[in-house]
């Protein structure tokens, strides 16, 4: 299938590592213009430098704190500038708010959800101009079920983006820009939190395995071929949707 991708121009918020990497490296395969974000300035000159050795096209990369306002539209207009426009957004970064405490909170809410609004804010006038303008934000489904650990920031504020992109497909689907959370599940890549959980608690991990109707956990490349076609121009038709990529760890209908 031609997802319809070439020529595309890409921003992707948290793009150095994991998942947001993966699809940084897929979308260069499909002929992307590629820009991507991360805080730490040597990963994202690391990833920036494999990007353009894949080949031709533009590469765009430059460090951002996404937990502060000006940082995030900087990086954003700089993007749409040096990629000549914008056709998709993809918001990957999280704060990471496992612990219940002000400190987490406070990031999870910046990160996960006001990085997004800012970053559409400032993309929106590119995406409109696009045609066909895709903002694809990667949740969890910790969005929508209980794990079993204390409460903390992290679902909550991956929730909280599923109704915002609701609102933003329904408000600007009729200017041809579309708005969609991929949420994973479990998903295993090497230096993620799961590979380190693999090291310290390899029984723990043997479980989350057999929990899952398939055996095992997902894969960055994985996740990254579900984003690539939920932004793509093949899934036109997929619009204010939730779609779920855990294998079926979750045993529940949505």
């Amino acid at each position: 299938m031609d997802l319809g991708l070439t020529g595309k121009r890409v921003l992707i918020l948290g793009g150095s590592r994991g998942i947001g990497w993966y699809t940084a490296r897929l979308m260069r395969q499909e002929g992307c213009a590629v820009g991507i974000c991360a805080r730490n300035a040597e990963d994202v000159s690391r990833a920036a430098e494999e990007l353009r050795a894949m080949g031709r096209g533009v590469v765009f990369a430059q460090a951002a704190d996404l937990a502060q306002a000006d940082s995030t539209r900087e990086v954003v207009s700089a993007a749409v500038q040096a990629l000549g426009g914008l056709d998709i957004l993809i918001h990957n970064a999280s704060g990471f708010g496992v612990e219940n405490t002000e400190e987490d909170w406070h990031r999870s809410f910046e990160v996960d959800i006001m990085a997004g609004v800012r970053a559409v804010d400032e993309a929106l006038p590119a995406l409109q101009a696009s045609g066909s303008g895709s903002i694809v934000f990667v949740g969890s489904m910790a969005s929508k079920f209980h794990f079993g650990r204390p409460p903390s920031a992290y679902g909550a504020a991956k929730a909280a983006v599923r109704t915002y992109a609701n609102e933003l497909a329904q408000t600007y689907g009729a200017s041809g820009v579309r708005a969609n959370v991929v949420s994973p599940g479990a998903v295993w890549f090497p230096g993620g939190s799961w590979d380190q959980r693999k090291q310290a608690n390899p029984k723990f991990y043997a479980a989350v395995e057999k929990g899952i109707p398939l055996g095992r956990l997902g894969t960055g490349e994985e996740i990254a071929r579900i984003i690539a076609f939920t932004a793509s121009p093949a899934g036109i038709w997929l619009n204010a949707t939730h779609l779920i990529a855990d294998g079926g760890q979750v045993a529940a209908v949505d």
